[in-house]
């Protein structure tokens, strides 16, 4: 059997399309894990996004929890402290 080596999130990088699968809702948009790579706190806030037309159509029906979509990685921030980094999704 392969070895399926997850990515480090210091590649991650604005621009990138990444597959994600959504973990749960919240009432801003929902919170997801980057496939492919080392586990790191990722969300969509539709609410801050949602003039940006895929994510409007995205807030109107939201994923099922479970569902894995393809999203485009909006931001990436790094605190002082790992490992506090925050991915911004949005989609493309």
């Amino acid at each position: 059997m392969p070895d399926k080596r997850e990515r480090p999130v210091s590649e991650l990088r604005a621009g990138e399309r990444v597959q994600a699968t959504i973990t749960s809702h919240q009432p801003w948009g929902f919170i997801a894990t980057i496939d492919g790579y080392e586990p790191v706190g990722a969300s969509l806030d539709v609410i801050r996004r949602g003039s940006e037309p895929g994510v409007s159509r995205l807030a109107h029906s939201l994923p099922a929890v479970g569902t894995t979509i393809g999203l485009v990685v909006g931001e990436v921030r790094r605190w002082d402290h790992a490992p506090w980094i925050w991915v911004d999704l949005t989609s493309g």
